[in-house]
Formats: C-alpha cells, structure tokens, sequence
C-alpha cells in the first residue's frame, strides 16, 4: 500500500516538474524575443530624452521643426 502511494506520487511529482519545466523554456524564449525587439525598436518612453534652451531668442518655426525631426531620426523621445 505505502509503495503504491509513493510511486503515485512520484509520478505525480514528477509530471509536475516536468509541466513547470516546459512553461519556464517557454516564457524565457518569449521574454527573450521580447527584449530583443524592444532593444531594437524601444518605446518612446524608454527613449533617451533631452532638454535644451533657446539662446537670446536665436528661435525660428523652421528651426524648430528641423530639430524635431533630427531628434526623431536618431531616436530621441520625450
């Protein structure tokens, strides 16, 4: 009877083990395809960000739409 039970239970154990084994290889290969393209493509809130100040009003709409655009080009966010 004790040897029966303790085999059930190793079976069930180990099907358990087994089951956990397989869900970590899985969630470890989509956190890492993950990663990867959010390394390669980071959402704009992971963008690094600047701050910068106008000059004695050294300021024009063409200038500004000029630097935007560069900061988009090259990945700044914000």
């Amino acid at each position: 009877m004790k040897r029966a039970l303790l085999m059930k239970q190793s079976v069930v154990g180990t099907s358990i083990l087994m089951v956990l084994i397989a869900l970590s290889l899985t969630c470890s290969q989509i956190t890492t395809v993950d990663l990867e393209e959010g390394f390669q493509n980071p959402p704009n809130s992971a963008r690094p960000r600047v701050w910068w100040h106008w000059m004695n009003g050294n300021v024009t709409k063409e200038g500004i739409k000029a630097d935007f655009e560069w900061m988009n080009r090259v990945g700044i966010g914000g």
